[in-house]
Protein backbone atom coordinates (compact mmCIF):
# COMPACT_ATOMS: atom_id res chain seq x y z
CA UNK A 1 0.00 0.00 0.00
CA UNK A 2 2.67 2.03 0.82
CA UNK A 3 4.72 2.16 -2.29
CA UNK A 4 4.85 3.59 -5.42
CA UNK A 5 2.38 3.22 -8.34
CA UNK A 6 0.78 5.46 -10.83
CA UNK A 7 -2.46 4.75 -13.11
CA UNK A 8 -3.30 5.74 -16.70
CA UNK A 9 -6.81 6.96 -17.39
CA UNK A 10 -8.09 6.41 -21.28
CA UNK A 11 -11.59 8.30 -21.50
CA UNK A 12 -13.62 8.52 -24.66
CA UNK A 13 -14.93 11.23 -25.65
CA UNK A 14 -18.59 11.18 -24.07
CA UNK A 15 -20.88 11.06 -26.86
CA UNK A 16 -23.35 13.90 -28.42
CA UNK A 17 -26.28 11.82 -28.29
CA UNK A 18 -29.00 13.66 -26.59
CA UNK A 19 -30.26 10.24 -26.00
CA UNK A 20 -27.65 9.63 -23.26
CA UNK A 21 -26.19 10.96 -20.10
CA UNK A 22 -23.63 12.56 -20.34
CA UNK A 23 -20.72 10.74 -18.91
CA UNK A 24 -18.07 12.70 -16.27
CA UNK A 25 -14.56 12.64 -17.53
CA UNK A 26 -14.43 9.19 -14.97
CA UNK A 27 -17.16 7.56 -15.20
CA UNK A 28 -16.30 4.92 -18.10
CA UNK A 29 -12.78 5.58 -18.03
CA UNK A 30 -9.88 2.95 -17.99
CA UNK A 31 -7.07 3.43 -15.41
CA UNK A 32 -3.87 1.88 -16.38
CA UNK A 33 -1.50 1.28 -13.01
CA UNK A 34 1.81 0.91 -12.92
CA UNK A 35 4.53 0.11 -10.86
CA UNK A 36 7.39 2.81 -11.36
CA UNK A 37 10.44 0.93 -10.13
CA UNK A 38 9.20 -1.68 -12.57
CA UNK A 39 8.57 0.00 -16.03
CA UNK A 40 11.36 1.59 -17.84
CA UNK A 41 14.52 2.74 -16.77
CA UNK A 42 15.56 5.37 -18.56
CA UNK A 43 18.95 6.74 -16.85
CA UNK A 44 20.78 3.03 -16.82
CA UNK A 45 20.26 2.78 -12.80
CA UNK A 46 18.32 -0.98 -13.16
CA UNK A 47 15.01 1.28 -11.49
CA UNK A 48 12.32 2.14 -13.29
CA UNK A 49 11.97 6.10 -13.70
CA UNK A 50 9.11 7.88 -15.67
CA UNK A 51 9.59 11.30 -17.37
CA UNK A 52 7.06 13.08 -19.40
CA UNK A 53 3.14 14.29 -18.59
CA UNK A 54 1.93 15.90 -15.84
CA UNK A 55 1.07 14.10 -12.67
CA UNK A 56 -2.20 12.68 -10.28
CA UNK A 57 -0.99 11.78 -6.83
CA UNK A 58 -1.11 8.81 -4.98
CA UNK A 59 -1.79 9.92 -1.43
CA UNK A 60 -0.31 8.65 1.32
CA UNK A 61 -2.47 10.32 4.15
CA UNK A 62 -2.03 8.21 6.76
CA UNK A 63 2.20 8.17 8.07
CA UNK A 64 5.41 10.15 7.33
CA UNK A 65 8.36 8.50 7.38
CA UNK A 66 10.80 8.90 10.81
CA UNK A 67 13.22 11.08 8.66
CA UNK A 68 10.43 13.37 7.74
CA UNK A 69 11.43 16.99 8.90
CA UNK A 70 7.41 17.32 11.23
CA UNK A 71 8.73 13.70 12.20
CA UNK A 72 11.96 15.26 13.95
CA UNK A 73 10.67 18.75 14.95
CA UNK A 74 7.60 16.84 16.79
CA UNK A 75 10.08 14.27 18.94
CA UNK A 76 11.69 17.65 20.06
CA UNK A 77 8.55 18.83 21.15
CA UNK A 78 8.47 21.67 18.88
CA UNK A 79 5.33 23.93 18.09
CA UNK A 80 3.21 23.22 16.01
CA UNK A 81 4.88 20.34 15.21
CA UNK A 82 4.40 18.50 18.79
CA UNK A 83 1.53 17.01 18.08
CA UNK A 84 1.28 16.24 14.58
CA UNK A 85 1.97 12.54 15.48
CA UNK A 86 0.31 9.95 18.04
CA UNK A 87 2.15 10.07 21.07
CA UNK A 88 1.47 8.64 24.21
CA UNK A 89 3.59 7.63 27.77
CA UNK A 90 4.14 4.49 28.32
CA UNK A 91 1.61 2.20 31.02
CA UNK A 92 3.34 2.24 34.51
CA UNK A 93 3.99 -0.98 35.42
CA UNK A 94 5.66 -0.05 38.65
CA UNK A 95 7.83 2.49 39.66
CA UNK A 96 11.22 1.68 37.55
CA UNK A 97 9.39 0.22 34.71
CA UNK A 98 6.84 1.15 31.97
CA UNK A 99 5.08 -0.93 28.83
CA UNK A 100 4.05 0.17 25.88
CA UNK A 101 0.58 2.09 25.89
CA UNK A 102 -1.35 -0.46 25.46
CA UNK A 103 -1.94 -3.75 23.04
CA UNK A 104 -2.54 -2.06 19.95
CA UNK A 105 -0.76 -4.21 17.17
CA UNK A 106 1.35 -3.53 13.81
CA UNK A 107 -0.14 -4.86 11.06
CA UNK A 108 3.19 -5.48 8.70
CA UNK A 109 5.40 -6.72 12.33
CA UNK A 110 2.98 -8.43 13.64
CA UNK A 111 3.88 -6.85 17.11
CA UNK A 112 3.34 -3.92 19.36
CA UNK A 113 2.21 -1.06 17.05
CA UNK A 114 4.56 1.72 19.74
CA UNK A 115 7.80 2.01 19.50
CA UNK A 116 9.89 4.26 21.73
CA UNK A 117 11.87 7.28 21.01
CA UNK A 118 14.15 8.61 23.28
CA UNK A 119 14.57 12.15 22.39
CA UNK A 120 10.49 12.40 23.65
CA UNK A 121 10.63 9.76 25.80
CA UNK A 122 7.29 8.26 24.52
CA UNK A 123 5.66 5.94 22.65
CA UNK A 124 5.02 6.61 19.33
CA UNK A 125 1.76 4.86 17.20
CA UNK A 126 2.57 2.97 13.56
CA UNK A 127 0.67 0.55 12.19
CA UNK A 128 2.70 -0.16 9.13
CA UNK A 129 6.37 -0.16 9.46
CA UNK A 130 8.15 1.23 12.45
CA UNK A 131 9.37 3.76 9.91
CA UNK A 132 6.13 4.92 9.18
CA UNK A 133 4.83 7.44 12.19
CA UNK A 134 1.07 7.82 12.13
CA UNK A 135 -0.13 10.98 11.67
CA UNK A 136 -2.69 12.78 13.98
CA UNK A 137 -5.49 13.69 12.23
CA UNK A 138 -7.20 15.01 15.71
CA UNK A 139 -4.61 18.22 15.60
CA UNK A 140 -6.43 20.49 13.58
CA UNK A 141 -3.28 22.68 12.43
CA UNK A 142 -2.12 19.01 10.85
CA UNK A 143 -5.05 18.87 8.99
CA UNK A 144 -4.68 22.49 7.80
CA UNK A 145 -1.37 21.70 6.21
CA UNK A 146 -2.63 18.27 4.31
CA UNK A 147 -5.57 20.45 3.00
CA UNK A 148 -2.70 22.52 1.52
CA UNK A 149 -0.39 20.10 0.46
CA UNK A 150 -3.69 18.83 -1.94
CA UNK A 151 -4.41 22.60 -3.35
CA UNK A 152 -0.43 22.72 -3.76
CA UNK A 153 -1.26 19.52 -6.33
CA UNK A 154 -4.59 20.92 -8.16
CA UNK A 155 -2.89 24.52 -8.55
CA UNK A 156 -0.50 22.19 -10.48
CA UNK A 157 -3.43 20.68 -12.85
CA UNK A 158 -3.22 17.24 -11.20
CA UNK A 159 -6.82 15.86 -11.55
CA UNK A 160 -7.59 14.08 -8.64
CA UNK A 161 -6.19 11.78 -6.07
CA UNK A 162 -5.88 8.34 -5.05
CA UNK A 163 -6.02 8.04 -0.91
CA UNK A 164 -4.09 5.12 0.45
CA UNK A 165 -4.84 2.86 3.05
CA UNK A 166 -8.15 5.27 4.20
CA UNK A 167 -9.57 2.74 7.31
CA UNK A 168 -6.05 3.30 9.03
CA UNK A 169 -6.16 7.46 9.77
CA UNK A 170 -7.99 7.69 12.85
CA UNK A 171 -7.40 6.18 16.15
CA UNK A 172 -9.65 6.07 19.48
CA UNK A 173 -8.51 9.13 21.46
CA UNK A 174 -8.67 6.95 24.62
CA UNK A 175 -6.55 4.39 23.80
CA UNK A 176 -7.69 1.52 25.35
CA UNK A 177 -6.53 -2.12 24.89
CA UNK A 178 -8.40 -3.59 21.67
CA UNK A 179 -10.70 -6.70 22.66
CA UNK A 180 -9.38 -10.30 22.34
CA UNK A 181 -10.99 -11.84 18.42
CA UNK A 182 -12.19 -15.55 19.02
CA UNK A 183 -11.50 -16.11 15.53
CA UNK A 184 -8.09 -14.38 15.41
CA UNK A 185 -4.81 -16.75 15.23
CA UNK A 186 -1.59 -14.19 15.84
CA UNK A 187 -0.36 -11.23 15.09
CA UNK A 188 -2.53 -8.30 13.59
CA UNK A 189 -5.18 -10.52 13.48
CA UNK A 190 -5.34 -11.56 17.09
CA UNK A 191 -7.25 -8.46 17.85
CA UNK A 192 -11.21 -6.84 16.90
CA UNK A 193 -9.38 -3.60 15.78
CA UNK A 194 -12.43 -1.84 16.69
CA UNK A 195 -10.19 1.37 18.12
CA UNK A 196 -7.33 1.26 15.30
CA UNK A 197 -9.46 0.76 12.32
CA UNK A 198 -12.34 2.32 10.36
CA UNK A 199 -12.92 4.98 12.63
CA UNK A 200 -16.02 7.22 11.46
CA UNK A 201 -14.34 10.01 11.93
CA UNK A 202 -12.12 8.57 8.92
CA UNK A 203 -15.05 9.69 6.65
CA UNK A 204 -15.28 13.07 7.76
CA UNK A 205 -12.16 13.23 6.28
CA UNK A 206 -12.58 12.21 2.95
CA UNK A 207 -15.37 14.70 2.88
CA UNK A 208 -13.01 17.14 3.88
CA UNK A 209 -10.77 16.45 1.48
CA UNK A 210 -13.51 15.87 -1.22
CA UNK A 211 -14.57 19.42 -0.35
CA UNK A 212 -10.91 20.75 -1.02
CA UNK A 213 -11.25 18.98 -4.56
CA UNK A 214 -14.74 20.86 -5.17
CA UNK A 215 -13.25 24.37 -4.69
CA UNK A 216 -11.48 23.94 -7.74
CA UNK A 217 -14.51 22.32 -9.64
CA UNK A 218 -16.12 25.60 -8.47
CA UNK A 219 -13.65 27.72 -10.32
CA UNK A 220 -13.05 25.71 -13.42
CA UNK A 221 -16.18 23.32 -14.05
CA UNK A 222 -13.80 20.38 -13.90
CA UNK A 223 -14.03 17.24 -11.57
CA UNK A 224 -11.11 16.29 -9.82
CA UNK A 225 -11.31 12.51 -9.08
CA UNK A 226 -11.43 11.49 -5.42
CA UNK A 227 -10.81 7.40 -5.14
CA UNK A 228 -10.14 5.38 -2.08
CA UNK A 229 -8.26 2.33 -1.38
CA UNK A 230 -9.86 -0.24 0.66
CA UNK A 231 -9.95 -3.66 0.76
CA UNK A 232 -13.20 -4.31 3.20
CA UNK A 233 -16.75 -6.15 2.22
CA UNK A 234 -18.56 -4.18 -0.42
CA UNK A 235 -21.18 -2.76 2.12
CA UNK A 236 -18.69 -1.15 3.88
CA UNK A 237 -17.08 0.26 1.09
CA UNK A 238 -20.46 2.13 0.21
CA UNK A 239 -19.90 4.27 2.92
CA UNK A 240 -16.76 5.85 1.56
CA UNK A 241 -19.11 7.30 -1.30
CA UNK A 242 -20.97 9.30 0.73
CA UNK A 243 -24.21 11.27 -0.74
CA UNK A 244 -25.69 13.84 -2.85
CA UNK A 245 -25.68 16.20 0.31
CA UNK A 246 -22.23 14.91 1.80
CA UNK A 247 -19.73 14.61 -1.27
CA UNK A 248 -16.92 11.75 -0.36
CA UNK A 249 -15.18 9.98 -2.38
CA UNK A 250 -16.34 9.25 -6.34
CA UNK A 251 -14.56 5.76 -6.31
CA UNK A 252 -13.73 3.37 -3.82
CA UNK A 253 -11.35 0.81 -5.42
CA UNK A 254 -13.08 -2.72 -6.05
CA UNK A 255 -10.80 -5.70 -5.45
CA UNK A 256 -12.99 -8.55 -5.14
CA UNK A 257 -11.45 -10.36 -8.32
CA UNK A 258 -8.13 -9.85 -6.73
CA UNK A 259 -9.15 -12.69 -4.36
CA UNK A 260 -10.04 -14.90 -6.93
CA UNK A 261 -8.32 -17.95 -8.30
CA UNK A 262 -9.46 -21.21 -10.56
CA UNK A 263 -11.71 -22.65 -7.79
CA UNK A 264 -14.39 -20.17 -8.87
CA UNK A 265 -17.46 -21.18 -10.47
CA UNK A 266 -19.89 -19.52 -12.68
CA UNK A 267 -22.07 -18.82 -9.96
CA UNK A 268 -19.36 -17.63 -7.19
CA UNK A 269 -18.23 -15.39 -10.12
CA UNK A 270 -21.94 -14.27 -11.17
CA UNK A 271 -23.16 -13.40 -6.94
CA UNK A 272 -19.92 -11.44 -6.64
CA UNK A 273 -20.54 -8.89 -9.20
CA UNK A 274 -24.48 -9.03 -8.42
CA UNK A 275 -23.52 -8.28 -5.16
CA UNK A 276 -21.45 -5.67 -5.80
CA UNK A 277 -23.46 -3.55 -7.55
CA UNK A 278 -26.07 -4.27 -4.74
CA UNK A 279 -24.51 -1.87 -2.24
CA UNK A 280 -23.63 1.16 -5.12
CA UNK A 281 -25.59 4.19 -3.80
CA UNK A 282 -28.06 5.50 -6.69
CA UNK A 283 -25.43 7.70 -8.19
CA UNK A 284 -22.43 5.26 -7.37
CA UNK A 285 -20.48 4.71 -10.26
CA UNK A 286 -18.60 0.79 -10.40
CA UNK A 287 -15.06 0.13 -10.92
CA UNK A 288 -13.30 -3.59 -10.83
CA UNK A 289 -9.77 -4.43 -10.66
CA UNK A 290 -7.76 -8.21 -11.27
CA UNK A 291 -4.82 -7.33 -10.87
CA UNK A 292 -2.33 -5.08 -8.60
CA UNK A 293 0.70 -4.66 -6.78
CA UNK A 294 0.04 -6.31 -3.69
CA UNK A 295 -1.47 -9.68 -4.97
CA UNK A 296 -0.56 -12.08 -7.76
CA UNK A 297 -1.57 -12.01 -11.09
CA UNK A 298 -4.68 -13.37 -13.25
CA UNK A 299 -2.34 -16.44 -14.67
CA UNK A 300 -0.87 -17.12 -11.43
CA UNK A 301 -4.35 -17.77 -10.23
CA UNK A 302 -6.45 -18.93 -13.19
CA UNK A 303 -3.45 -20.32 -15.43
CA UNK A 304 -1.98 -18.98 -18.55
CA UNK A 305 -4.43 -19.73 -21.26
CA UNK A 306 -7.42 -17.73 -19.27
CA UNK A 307 -5.59 -14.55 -19.70
CA UNK A 308 -8.15 -13.95 -23.04
CA UNK A 309 -10.95 -14.69 -21.66
CA UNK A 310 -10.49 -12.97 -18.00
CA UNK A 311 -9.44 -9.63 -19.91
CA UNK A 312 -12.71 -10.21 -22.37
CA UNK A 313 -14.19 -10.05 -18.80
CA UNK A 314 -12.88 -7.25 -17.12
CA UNK A 315 -12.90 -5.12 -19.86
CA UNK A 316 -16.07 -4.87 -21.31
CA UNK A 317 -17.66 -4.29 -17.34
CA UNK A 318 -19.84 -0.92 -16.93
CA UNK A 319 -18.34 1.63 -15.14
CA UNK A 320 -14.32 1.97 -14.25
CA UNK A 321 -12.08 -0.25 -14.80
CA UNK A 322 -8.55 -0.44 -13.07
CA UNK A 323 -5.87 -2.34 -15.29
CA UNK A 324 -2.54 -3.45 -13.96
CA UNK A 325 0.62 -2.97 -16.23
CA UNK A 326 1.32 -6.32 -17.45
CA UNK A 327 -2.27 -7.22 -17.94
CA UNK A 328 -2.45 -6.97 -21.57
CA UNK A 329 0.10 -9.10 -22.20
CA UNK A 330 -0.59 -11.56 -19.56
CA UNK A 331 2.46 -11.55 -17.86
CA UNK A 332 2.84 -14.00 -14.74
CA UNK A 333 4.29 -13.83 -11.29
CA UNK A 334 7.83 -14.71 -11.54
CA UNK A 335 10.11 -16.51 -8.93
CA UNK A 336 11.97 -14.43 -6.53
CA UNK A 337 14.91 -15.74 -4.67
CA UNK A 338 15.21 -14.41 -1.05
CA UNK A 339 18.41 -12.71 -1.71
CA UNK A 340 16.52 -11.01 -4.52
CA UNK A 341 13.52 -9.73 -2.65
CA UNK A 342 13.28 -6.10 -2.01
CA UNK A 343 9.87 -6.19 -0.27
CA UNK A 344 10.28 -7.78 2.87
CA UNK A 345 6.42 -7.69 4.52
CA UNK A 346 4.97 -10.37 2.41
CA UNK A 347 1.59 -9.85 1.18
CA UNK A 348 -0.55 -10.74 4.15
CA UNK A 349 0.58 -11.88 8.28
CA UNK A 350 -0.38 -15.04 7.22
CA UNK A 351 0.84 -15.06 3.37
CA UNK A 352 4.97 -14.27 3.93
CA UNK A 353 5.45 -14.48 0.03
CA UNK A 354 6.69 -11.68 -1.21
CA UNK A 355 4.79 -9.17 -3.31
CA UNK A 356 7.77 -8.52 -5.87
CA UNK A 357 6.41 -11.68 -7.91
CA UNK A 358 3.89 -9.31 -9.68
CA UNK A 359 6.27 -6.49 -9.69
CA UNK A 360 8.86 -7.41 -11.63
CA UNK A 361 10.31 -5.52 -14.68
CA UNK A 362 7.73 -4.74 -17.91
CA UNK A 363 9.38 -6.83 -21.15
CA UNK A 364 9.24 -4.28 -24.01
CA UNK A 365 11.46 -6.99 -26.24
CA UNK A 366 13.45 -9.92 -26.49
CA UNK A 367 16.62 -7.62 -26.06
CA UNK A 368 18.92 -8.05 -22.67
CA UNK A 369 16.52 -7.53 -19.75
CA UNK A 370 13.55 -6.92 -21.67
CA UNK A 371 14.78 -3.84 -22.97
CA UNK A 372 13.79 -2.56 -19.29
CA UNK A 373 17.00 -1.24 -18.68
CA UNK A 374 20.73 -1.07 -19.92
CA UNK A 375 22.09 -1.89 -16.33
CA UNK A 376 23.54 -5.02 -15.48
CA UNK A 377 20.82 -6.18 -14.24
CA UNK A 378 17.34 -4.28 -12.80
CA UNK A 379 16.11 -4.26 -9.71
CA UNK A 380 13.87 -7.40 -9.51
CA UNK A 381 14.59 -9.90 -12.01
CA UNK A 382 12.22 -10.04 -15.40
CA UNK A 383 10.41 -12.75 -15.74
CA UNK A 384 12.46 -15.00 -18.10
CA UNK A 385 9.89 -15.37 -20.20
CA UNK A 386 10.30 -12.04 -21.66
CA UNK A 387 12.39 -13.79 -25.03
CA UNK A 388 8.79 -14.28 -26.42
CA UNK A 389 6.16 -12.50 -23.90
CA UNK A 390 6.78 -9.25 -24.61
CA UNK A 391 5.31 -6.26 -25.95
CA UNK A 392 7.52 -6.01 -29.58
CA UNK A 393 6.72 -9.66 -30.15
CA UNK A 394 2.68 -9.46 -29.35
CA UNK A 395 2.44 -6.11 -30.81
CA UNK A 396 3.32 -7.88 -34.39
CA UNK A 397 1.17 -11.29 -33.96
CA UNK A 398 -2.44 -10.07 -34.58
CA UNK A 399 -3.94 -12.82 -32.46
CA UNK A 400 -1.48 -11.91 -29.17
CA UNK A 401 -3.33 -11.04 -25.40
CA UNK A 402 -2.62 -7.26 -26.40
CA UNK A 403 -3.75 -6.91 -29.80
CA UNK A 404 -6.97 -9.28 -28.24
CA UNK A 405 -6.97 -5.93 -25.86
CA UNK A 406 -6.36 -3.72 -27.65
CA UNK A 407 -9.68 -4.51 -29.59
CA UNK A 408 -11.50 -5.03 -26.69
CA UNK A 409 -10.65 -1.87 -25.48
CA UNK A 410 -11.63 0.02 -28.95
CA UNK A 411 -15.05 -1.95 -28.34
CA UNK A 412 -15.44 -0.48 -24.84
CA UNK A 413 -15.37 3.20 -26.50
CA UNK A 414 -19.03 2.24 -28.20
CA UNK A 415 -21.98 3.08 -26.50
CA UNK A 416 -23.78 0.10 -26.10
CA UNK A 417 -20.49 -0.69 -23.56
CA UNK A 418 -20.89 3.07 -21.88
CA UNK A 419 -24.31 3.27 -21.62
CA UNK A 420 -25.79 -0.46 -22.29
CA UNK A 421 -27.93 -2.06 -19.94
CA UNK A 422 -25.80 -4.65 -18.23
CA UNK A 423 -27.11 -8.29 -17.22
CA UNK A 424 -25.03 -11.68 -15.96
CA UNK A 425 -25.98 -15.52 -16.35
CA UNK A 426 -24.82 -18.35 -15.41
CA UNK A 427 -25.07 -20.80 -18.68
CA UNK A 428 -23.55 -23.77 -16.43
CA UNK A 429 -21.60 -24.66 -13.22
CA UNK A 430 -18.67 -23.45 -14.94
CA UNK A 431 -19.77 -21.27 -18.02
CA UNK A 432 -20.55 -17.31 -17.38
CA UNK A 433 -21.98 -14.92 -19.41
CA UNK A 434 -23.12 -11.52 -19.18
CA UNK A 435 -24.53 -8.85 -22.31
CA UNK A 436 -25.20 -5.55 -22.99
CA UNK A 437 -27.65 -4.26 -24.65
CA UNK A 438 -28.42 -0.76 -25.95
CA UNK A 439 -31.59 -0.17 -28.59
CA UNK A 440 -30.89 -2.95 -31.35
CA UNK A 441 -27.21 -3.81 -30.44
CA UNK A 442 -26.02 -6.07 -28.01
CA UNK A 443 -22.80 -7.80 -27.10
CA UNK A 444 -22.67 -10.96 -24.56
CA UNK A 445 -19.11 -12.08 -23.52
CA UNK A 446 -19.10 -15.83 -22.12
CA UNK A 447 -15.83 -17.95 -20.87
CA UNK A 448 -15.59 -21.12 -19.51
CA UNK A 449 -14.08 -20.97 -16.02
CA UNK A 450 -13.87 -24.61 -16.10
CA UNK A 451 -11.32 -27.67 -17.38
CA UNK A 452 -13.72 -29.17 -19.90
CA UNK A 453 -15.34 -28.59 -22.69
CA UNK A 454 -18.91 -27.23 -22.22
CA UNK A 455 -21.80 -26.14 -24.29
CA UNK A 456 -22.99 -22.41 -24.40
CA UNK A 457 -26.61 -22.50 -24.56
CA UNK A 458 -28.60 -19.53 -23.57
CA UNK A 459 -32.09 -21.49 -23.87
CA UNK A 460 -33.69 -21.18 -20.49
CA UNK A 461 -31.69 -18.53 -18.70
CA UNK A 462 -31.40 -15.45 -21.64
CA UNK A 463 -34.12 -16.70 -24.09
CA UNK A 464 -34.34 -12.76 -25.68
CA UNK A 465 -30.92 -13.29 -27.47
CA UNK A 466 -30.66 -14.16 -30.90
CA UNK A 467 -30.11 -17.80 -31.78
CA UNK A 468 -27.20 -17.38 -33.56
CA UNK A 469 -24.60 -14.17 -32.69
CA UNK A 470 -21.34 -13.48 -34.19
CA UNK A 471 -17.67 -13.58 -33.08
CA UNK A 472 -16.69 -9.92 -32.84
CA UNK A 473 -13.65 -11.21 -30.55
CA UNK A 474 -12.00 -14.62 -29.65
CA UNK A 475 -9.13 -15.44 -27.52
CA UNK A 476 -6.73 -17.83 -28.80
CA UNK A 477 -7.43 -20.88 -27.21
CA UNK A 478 -11.30 -20.84 -28.18
CA UNK A 479 -10.72 -22.51 -32.12
CA UNK A 480 -12.98 -19.30 -32.86
CA UNK A 481 -12.49 -16.44 -35.70
CA UNK A 482 -14.20 -13.17 -35.71
CA UNK A 483 -16.82 -13.56 -37.92
CA UNK A 484 -17.77 -16.79 -36.96
CA UNK A 485 -21.32 -17.80 -36.17
CA UNK A 486 -22.04 -19.08 -32.68
CA UNK A 487 -25.30 -20.99 -31.55
CA UNK A 488 -26.72 -20.27 -28.18
CA UNK A 489 -30.19 -22.36 -28.72
CA UNK A 490 -30.70 -25.75 -29.58
CA UNK A 491 -34.06 -24.40 -30.59
CA UNK A 492 -33.51 -24.03 -33.99
CA UNK A 493 -32.63 -27.16 -34.65
CA UNK A 494 -28.84 -27.23 -34.04
CA UNK A 495 -26.76 -28.04 -31.51
CA UNK A 496 -25.62 -25.23 -29.07
CA UNK A 497 -21.91 -24.14 -30.07
CA UNK A 498 -19.10 -25.38 -27.30
CA UNK A 499 -16.55 -23.45 -25.86
CA UNK A 500 -12.89 -24.79 -24.78
CA UNK A 501 -11.98 -24.56 -21.12
CA UNK A 502 -10.04 -21.62 -20.12
CA UNK A 503 -11.28 -19.43 -23.12
CA UNK A 504 -13.83 -16.46 -23.79
CA UNK A 505 -15.65 -14.95 -26.72
CA UNK A 506 -17.24 -11.81 -27.13
CA UNK A 507 -20.02 -11.92 -29.33
CA UNK A 508 -22.28 -9.64 -31.25
CA UNK A 509 -25.64 -9.29 -32.90
CA UNK A 510 -24.82 -7.31 -35.73
CA UNK A 511 -21.44 -7.76 -38.05
CA UNK A 512 -18.44 -8.05 -36.30
CA UNK A 513 -16.66 -5.67 -38.72
CA UNK A 514 -18.92 -2.84 -37.17
CA UNK A 515 -16.77 -2.85 -34.59
CA UNK A 516 -13.47 -3.75 -35.75
CA UNK A 517 -12.29 -0.51 -36.13
CA UNK A 518 -13.52 0.26 -32.42
CA UNK A 519 -16.81 2.40 -32.48
CA UNK A 520 -20.25 1.79 -33.74
CA UNK A 521 -22.59 3.74 -35.47
CA UNK A 522 -23.31 5.67 -31.83
CA UNK A 523 -19.67 6.60 -30.85
CA UNK A 524 -16.69 8.23 -31.13
CA UNK A 525 -13.33 6.42 -31.43
CA UNK A 526 -11.72 9.66 -30.14
CA UNK A 527 -9.53 8.75 -26.69
CA UNK A 528 -7.76 11.92 -24.08
CA UNK A 529 -5.16 10.85 -22.02
CA UNK A 530 -4.86 11.41 -18.29
CA UNK A 531 -1.64 10.00 -16.45
CA UNK A 532 -2.27 9.33 -12.33
CA UNK A 533 1.27 8.50 -11.11
CA UNK A 534 2.49 8.89 -7.34
CA UNK A 535 5.63 11.33 -7.54
CA UNK A 536 6.91 11.54 -11.07
CA UNK A 537 5.80 11.83 -14.69
CA UNK A 538 5.16 9.53 -16.95
CA UNK A 539 7.14 7.67 -19.90
CA UNK A 540 4.80 8.46 -23.20
CA UNK A 541 6.13 4.67 -24.17
CA UNK A 542 2.94 3.29 -22.01
CA UNK A 543 0.83 4.13 -24.71
CA UNK A 544 1.50 1.25 -26.43
CA UNK A 545 -0.55 -0.74 -24.52
CA UNK A 546 -4.19 0.61 -25.36
CA UNK A 547 -4.37 2.94 -28.28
Amino acid sequence: MRFLHAIVVLIGIISTSTAYRDLDWYECMLQYQIYPRSFKDSDGDGIGDLRGLKLVIDFVPNHSSDEHEWFKLSQEGMAPYKDYYVWADGRIINESYTDVPNNWISLFEGSSAWAWNEKRRQYYYHVFSIKQPDLNYRNTALREEINNILRFWLELGVDGFRIDAPGWLMEAPHFRDEPLNPDGDKGFMALNHVYTMFQEENFDLIHEWRMVLEEFKNKDGHTRLLSVEDFSVPQFKAKYMGNSTYLMAQMPFNFMFEFKDYEENATNINDSIQSYLRTLPASGVPNWASESHDYTRIPTRFGAESVDAWNMLHLLLPGILNVYYGMELGLEDSFIRQDQRQDHIGRTQFDTTTRDTSRTPMPWDNTKNGGFTIAKKPWLPIHSNYVYKNVKSQLEDPESHLNTFKRLVKLRKTNVIRHGRFDTYVLSTWVFMYTRTLESETIAVIINLGTETEQICTNDVAQSLPAIMTVHTSSRNSDYKIGDEVTLSSTIGRPCSELRPKSGLVLSNSNANTYSRGCSILSSCAINLVVFVTGMSLSTRIIHSII
